[in-house]
Parts: C-alpha cells; sequence; structure tokens
C-alpha cells in the first residue's frame, strides 16, 4: 500500500500560475526552455513572502512573520 502525498490547495495552481506568466511574457509552448520554467517554478514559490524576519525566544532564531 502507498501513501499519497498531501498537495495543499496553493500548489495545485502552478499550472495556472505558469500559464498566466506565459500570457503576460508573450511566450508560447514552444518559446518554454527548462531555464524559463524553472524562473517562474521559483517565482511561484516566493508569490506569498510578503512579510518580515522577527527574533524568536521560544525558538532561539528568527522566524518569518506574514503581513
Amino acid at each position: 500500500m502507498s501513501l499519497k502525498k498531501r498537495i495543499l490547495w496553493h500548489d495545485r495552481d502552478l499550472g495556472k500560475y505558469i500559464h498566466q506568466r506565459m500570457k503576460e511574457e508573450n511566450i508560447t509552448k514552444d518559446d518554454l526552455d527548462e531555464d524559463t520554467i524553472n524562473f517562474f517554478y521559483q517565482q511561484f514559490k516566493t508569490r506569498g513572502c510578503a512579510g518580515h524576519s522577527k527574533w524568536s525566544e521560544r525558538f532561539k532564531k528568527n522566524i518569518w512573520i506574514k503581513d
């Protein structure tokens, strides 16, 4: 029996995000290469990074606080 990895709702939108970015950049599927896909993926992963870091006494390290 294999366990399925749970896919979070925001990870399911990667295809939509890349498709939208292709429209914005006027890129066709023939223009896509590995570097472009990797670039779009990195942007996709960092799209919710608005925030700031703050020292946590509990964890004894900086933690990220979303704004």
